[in-house]
């Protein structure tokens, strides 16, 4: 069976839009600050509060499945209620159904020195999105 010759075309046109369509996969959800600072926030309410988000910063030369946000913490249970900065690291995963989700993985600080680390390691609280962290 022979196609006219507009129809191949159209027919060649069809099967490459679908192979290069399934060939990209879909876009990182974005990780905003607000999300972040939610996900902070929430995740050990009696021991940590953002006072202040200083911003992202990507931890590796094109690392697009991390990001290290910079914060300003304090424990809500210290009477004297000293901040400490710390390092918030965010791990891009991709959940068995296929969806990519932003999961907080570590809060470390050197606030003691560089020799002595502490924090939080091994973390896996997952980010909301922004239209799940907006609403009530």
């Amino acid at each position: 069976m022979e196609l006219p010759g507009g129809h191949r075309k159209h027919l060649l046109w069809l099967v490459l839009a679908l192979l290069l369509g399934c060939s990209f996969s879909s876009p990182a959800p974005p990780l905003t600050p607000a999300a972040a600072q939610l996900a902070l926030d929430s995740w050990n309410p009696s021991h940590c509060k953002v006072v202040e988000f200083y911003g992202f910063h990507k931890p590796e030369k094109g690392s697009k499945n991390a990001q290290v946000a910079y914060v300003l913490l304090v424990n809500p249970g210290d009477q004297r209620q000293t901040q400490t900065i710390f390092t918030a690291h965010f791990q891009l995963l991709t959940r068995p159904n296929g969806k990519q989700q932003w999961f907080l993985t570590a809060l470390t600080s050197h606030s003691s020195g560089l020799s002595k680390r502490q924090g939080w390691d091994n973390l896996l609280v997952p980010v909301k999105d922004n239209a799940a962290a907006s609403s009530p």
